[in-house]
């Protein structure tokens, strides 16, 4: 499994914004000696293998959260209100458009990696989001792109959207299933 270079460089953005160019180069040189892949400059197009990624994930957790794994549902929330508001999103979704952001969302699991697939079925005031036949079940998968998907939702809606979780990685489930409660 890979993980597209727009993932890491959504990463990038937030952490220099919040903690500093040179701090995040600094991170990035330590990531490089043990993962070379981050040596390079990476684009969006590029594949990072998906062990590589979770580890800088994971280092970037730890120093920067102290290992606060809900750190990883607040990257996905900014990167949704990032992409939204001013990239790659703004352009296709309006205000009040979050229904159909919701039957979206698989779009963007096949936008960012490589392998396993991510279903949306919305019926009613419900969206049911699945994260199925990732061959990495780590904590990242599950939290970033749920909290994506919930700050997609809220942004679009205006609203703060309550979830449920009916499974996840972090539970120790080979699955991820997340319910949302649309406004009416």
């Amino acid at each position: 499994m890979d993980v597209k270079g727009v993932a890491f460089l959504a990463r990038q953005l937030q952490a220099e914004q919040t903690f500093g160019r040179d701090r995040w180069l600094a991170f990035l040189t330590e990531q490089a000696k043990r993962d070379p892949v981050f040596a390079q400059p990476v684009l969006p197009v590029t594949r990072i293998p998906a062990d590589a990624f979770l580890r800088l994930n994971d280092a970037m957790t730890q120093q920067f959260y102290a290992g606060d794994q809900q750190a990883y549902w607040k990257y996905g929330l900014k990167s949704a209100e990032y992409a939204l508001r001013q990239g790659q999103l703004k352009a296709l979704f309006n205000k009040g458009d979050y229904r159909r952001f919701a039957m979206f969302t698989p779009g963007i699991w096949k936008g960012y990696f490589t392998e396993g697939e991510l279903t949306a079925q919305v019926r009613g005031n419900v969206a049911e989001l699945r994260i199925t036949g990732v061959p990495w079940p780590h904590t990242y998968f599950e939290l970033s792109v749920m909290g994506f998907a919930s700050g997609g939702l809220t942004y679009l809606s205006g609203k703060e959207i309550p979830h449920e979780v009916l499974k996840g990685f972090s539970r120790g489930d080979l699955e991820v299933a997340y319910r949302f409660t649309l406004p009416e």
